[in-house]
């Protein structure tokens, strides 16, 4: 008994069923059923308490949830197309959601993520000189490409990043593909194609083949190996191709150098497509923009003087009637300021007083909206864009809280898009010669290292505090100065050899030493 309470405790229907074939058994066992009913739902009762865990009844108050046993992609692929194009619906008509959207790619990506090189001479085998060459070199590079970007010659690379994590926000995933344009102009080949998600499609020649999904192409252990994209957009009005025409791209070139970004967040194993970031609250928010609209009408009309003539007459009032019509001939009525109008017998005056908003539109709103943050990790203060009612803890509260899903959010990006691009153009800019690099290849790893920051930091609440409490924790060794630079937006080295000029250049001009920072002892 004990092996099959283990074999079916998980399932709740398996019980139900039990529970169905157990009364039908005492029904035939005992001719007198009404004496038995109590015997039976003790029974059941007993039965159901096997079940370790409460979530996994199906009871009678819980009969109709039976969400099914899919795989993640059984579950996402063929509701994708609809969670993608509500989600877009959101951000074009929804303050609220384009809000959020736009405070993510603010805080996540800026004005653009930017890579210091660091290498160590004891990894590649040069002098500390050499390495400090090479890596101006590669960062005097990276300035000249990141206008050049674009293989569309539109954005630069700081745009890109923007447009791809707003794409992963918005349709759930992005995808780019790195290319070579060779032009006269340009100062390096490589750039990079960004594709909207909705090309990325299983030609249909193929669509039986259980291996692509969704024009991914999953190899033996679920890794992806290509994809097929269409040429044409499928909701494109002026495409000039069929639909039909697809290139497929491999994933990697045979040296593993990537062909392929497919920027998305996998909730699930074997996942082969990424779902927006708004696709719990999806149904949250579009029934918070139909009552919020109905409110708006409703006040509306509030604002308005309207009367309703109340007649026993229907004829006499048909006679009474304004009979002018607009285009869509729809009746006219009007009032003006002072005017009197007399009224045929029978007929009375009502004015029409909705009492909408009500007293409690605030705090529903908010509730709401409260939960919608919950929904995509962000705090009410930022969903609102509103501080108002909120003292410095619990503001700094919910910005650090936010910020740590920021900061997962950057580290992401760098890791699966911002670092691969530094990688290839890295290779080559040595090609072309432009890198003092020993053994490249044999140290690769070690030359493309690099430290990604944002080029628009986060501010302070309170500048006075926190400056206060950074300097403390650089002096006792807590964090670094690189750090404290980093989470702002700077570069350590560049803010060190600024303030080294701007010493000298003190010093020079016979200027009064600077104060010491708020806080500290006095330098002896």
């Amino acid at each position: 008994m004990a092996t099959h309470r283990r074999r079916t405790r998980s399932d709740g229907s398996r019980w139900t069923r039990f529970g169905a074939w157990l009364e039908r058994a005492i029904r035939t066992v005992s001719p007198h059923w009404s004496f038995r009913r109590e015997q039976f739902r003790a029974a059941r009762d007993v039965l159901f308490q096997l079940s370790a865990y409460r979530g996994a009844r199906s009871d009678r108050l819980r009969s109709h949830w039976v969400p099914g046993k899919h795989s993640a992609d059984t579950a996402l692929l063929t509701e994708l197309p609809d969670l993608r194009e509500r989600s877009r619906d959101l951000y074009r008509n929804d303050p609220h959601a384009a809000g959020i959207l736009d405070t993510f790619v603010a805080n996540v990506v800026g004005t653009g993520l930017r890579p210091q090189s660091l290498v160590s001479a004891n990894e590649v085998d040069i002098s500390e000189e050499r390495v400090q060459e090479f890596q101006r070199a590669a960062e005097r590079a990276w300035a000249r490409w990141v206008r050049y970007a674009d293989a569309g010659e539109r954005l630069s690379f700081y745009d890109i990043q923007g447009l791809l994590y707003r794409q992963r926000l918005e349709s759930g995933e992005g995808l780019a593909l790195p290319a070579r344009y060779e032009k006269s102009w340009r100062p390096y080949e490589l750039a990079i194609q960004v594709i909207e998600p909705d090309r990325l499609n299983t030609p249909y020649k193929i669509v039986a083949n259980a291996d692509v999904r969704a024009g991914v192409e999953i190899g033996e252990r679920g890794e992806a190996k290509g994809y097929w994209i269409q040429k044409e957009h499928p909701g494109d009005s002026w495409a000039s191709r069929a639909l039909s025409e697809y290139d497929h791209v491999v994933a990697r070139d045979a040296d593993g150098r990537p062909q392929v970004f497919h920027l998305y967040r996998p909730l699930r194993p074997g996942q082969s497509r990424g779902v927006p970031i708004l696709a719990p609250v999806i149904l949250t928010f579009k029934d918070l923009g139909d009552y919020l609209e109905a409110e708006l009408v409703a006040a509306r009309l509030g604002a308005c003087f309207g009367l309703i003539v109340v007649s026993d007459n229907p004829y006499g009032a048909a006679s009474n009637a304004n009979s002018d019509t607009n285009t869509e001939g729809q009746r006219l009525e009007e009032f003006e300021p002072g005017m009197v109008r007399y009224l045929a017998p029978g007929q009375d005056v009502r004015q029409v007083i909705p009492q909408r908003p009500g007293g409690t539109f605030d705090t529903f709103m908010e509730r709401v909206l409260r939960s919608i943050g919950a929904g995509v990790n962000l705090p009410l203060e930022l969903v609102l864009k509103d501080f108002s009612k909120t003292n410095y803890s619990s503001a700094r509260a919910a910005l650090l809280e936010a910020r740590r899903f920021f900061r997962c959010e950057q580290v992401w990006l760098i890791d699966s898009f911002c670092q691969p691009v530094w990688e290839l153009f890295l290779e080559e800019a040595f090609l072309r010669g432009e890198l003092p690099a020993r053994d490249f290849y044999k140290h690769r790893e070690a030359y493309t290292r690099a430290a990604w920051r944002p080029t628009l930091g986060w501010g302070w609440v309170d500048p006075t505090k926190e400056i206060e409490a950074e300097l403390r924790a650089v002096d006792g060794n807590v964090r670094t100065l690189s750090d404290v630079c980093s989470q702002h937006g700077n570069d350590w080295e560049e803010v060190m050899e600024q303030r080294a000029r701007e010493e000298g250049r003190r010093m020079e001009l016979g200027l009064p030493e600077r104060r010491q920072p708020v806080g500290r002892p006095p330098e002896e």
